[in-house]
């Protein structure tokens, strides 16, 4: 009796330990998407600052006010991260009891939201590619 229940033991440390690598590969995930959406601050700096168009500049907020959001999303699910990872080092150090069942759970709850990021920053990508092709086609015609 006693080798069965170390034998759960493990597989539930090995399991805990495989949902904790999985988790760090979101972080690099959303550092890659920081980097994005950094570079979309510059490029809508770069080329709408002057701007004039009013329709061009409602364009350009509302590209703004999407990547404001995005990053907000980001955060939250961030904090999400950091606070499941948390989690998932005190089960294996058995400074918490959380049964597998629930972390599995929150993982893939969050693993949905991480994915969910990715549609949203397609968007803007389209949004912006429409708009600077607008942008680089009128000056190529001055």
């Amino acid at each position: 009796m006693k080798a069965a229940l170390i034998s759960s033991s493990i597989n539930n440390g090995i399991n805990i330990q495989t949902l904790y690598l999985s988790s760090k590969n979101w972080l690099s995930y959303i550092e890659f998407f920081e980097d994005e959406i950094k570079f979309f601050k510059k490029l809508l700096m770069k080329y709408f600052l002057s701007e004039q168009n009013d329709e061009k500049i409602n364009q350009i907020n509302f590209i703004n006010a999407e990547i404001k959001l995005l990053e907000r999303q980001k955060n939250q699910i961030l904090n999400e991260i950091f606070c499941h990872q948390s989690n998932l080092k005190a089960t294996l150090e058995d400074m918490m009891q959380l049964s597998e069942q629930y972390l599995t759970s929150q993982h893939n709850k969050i693993q949905e939201e991480v994915k969910g990021l990715q549609p949203v920053l397609d968007h803007i990508k389209l949004d912006l590619y429409n708009i600077t092709g607008v942008k680089l086609k009128g000056k190529m015609a001055e």
